[in-house]
């Protein structure tokens, strides 16, 4: 069965959705919840401490709309990950759709998603997107474009083997996916790791079960001044320039506490012996491999041996971009 024509199931649907001072976009992402072909059975806001209308669009929203609208207020300010966290923990649904609070959905997105859930095996669906300018004008290109998911990549999602895709890099964003609740006792907590929510559930969730790549822009995500994360769409000089940022912010440090988190979460949560046994070998080759990369020494040609090592083994095929990799470890540091 394919999945996309698959017909939509009888789930509760439940969207987490979380603001901070979103007031300039915040209306037209709920206006676009309100007017999905298929309902969603309840929003739940958390608000991380606007200081600005955000709350009261909220309220007004709820007001007026048939869908329940749970709405929370933060006592503190808890950041992305801790909130998203706390507006997954309040969902009551069987499906949960990650909301961010200045895109706009297109009004078929939420019955085009849950049909993808009629195969029991996926556990997570997540689409493409237009990247667009703050008035909705498209920018040129789509999400997937900006992060280089290609067709070859997708087409080994669907085959079964998002993990390997994974490993290399991430290729859904949470504004587009939605996965199954009987997850999110696996799912959470999230890791203390500065914005990785969407990354964790998805990395998390293609251990265990499918994942599934509809490519259609189901969203349009809207680049802005405030965005928390933008999909730009790289030229080489931005390239060199992210390539840059990913050493200085210890970028392989992070993929390092990512993968290891990972491990210990699915040694709590899988059944299967040597499922984990298969899945645990290669998030451990990743983590050796990003590992490699965070303590690259910084003479140029004490690299060289480590670098081509990893290169013999094939690891920045595997793990990285790469020749793209290999540049950026060798003269980027």
């Amino acid at each position: 069965m394919n999945p996309e024509n698959a017909n939509p199931s009888g789930d509760r649907l439940s969207v987490a959705l979380c603001t901070r001072n979103g007031e300039k976009f915040f209306r037209a992402q709920l206006d676009s919840i309100a007017a999905q072909t298929k309902s969603v059975q309840e929003i739940v806001v958390c608000d991380d401490g606007s200081t600005d209308a955000t709350p009261q669009i909220v309220r007004d929203f709820a007001a007026g709309s048939n869908i329940p609208v749970r709405f929370e207020v933060n006592a503190t300010r808890l950041g992305v990950t801790r909130n998203f966290e706390k507006a997954i923990s309040l969902c009551t649904g069987q499906i949960i759709f990650l909301c961010d609070q200045d895109d706009v959905w297109r009004n078929d997105k939420v019955a085009r998603l849950v049909g993808c859930f009629d195969d029991p095996g996926i556990g997570l669906a997540f689409s493409n997107a237009e990247v667009v300018r703050e008035n909705l004008s498209s920018a040129g290109y789509s999400l997937w474009q900006s992060i280089w998911f290609d067709v070859a990549e997708q087409q080994r999602v669907r085959s079964g083997d998002a993990l390997s895709v994974l490993l290399r890099h991430a290729i859904a964003a949470g504004s587009t996916l939605a996965f199954r609740a009987s997850y999110v006792p696996m799912v959470l907590p999230i890791p203390d790791l500065s914005n990785c929510h969407d990354i964790w559930i998805t990395l998390l969730i293609a251990c265990v079960a499918k994942i599934y790549p509809l490519n259609e822009n189901l969203v349009r995500h809207r680049l802005h001044s405030a965005n928390t994360v933008g999909m730009q769409n790289h030229n080489l000089r931005s390239q060199i320039k992210m390539a840059r940022w990913q050493v200085s912010s210890g970028a392989f440090k992070y993929a390092v506490d990512l993968h290891e988190a990972a491990i210990d979460r699915l040694r709590k949560f899988t059944t299967d012996d040597a499922s984990f046994v298969r899945k645990s070998a290669l998030l451990s080759e990743k983590i050796c491999h990003s590992r490699l990369r965070h303590n690259l020494p910084k003479p140029w040609l004490n690299r060289l041996k480590p670098i081509a090592g990893e290169l013999s083994a094939g690891n920045y095929r595997k793990y990285s971009y790469g020749f793209k990799s290999v540049l950026q470890d060798l003269f980027l540091r």
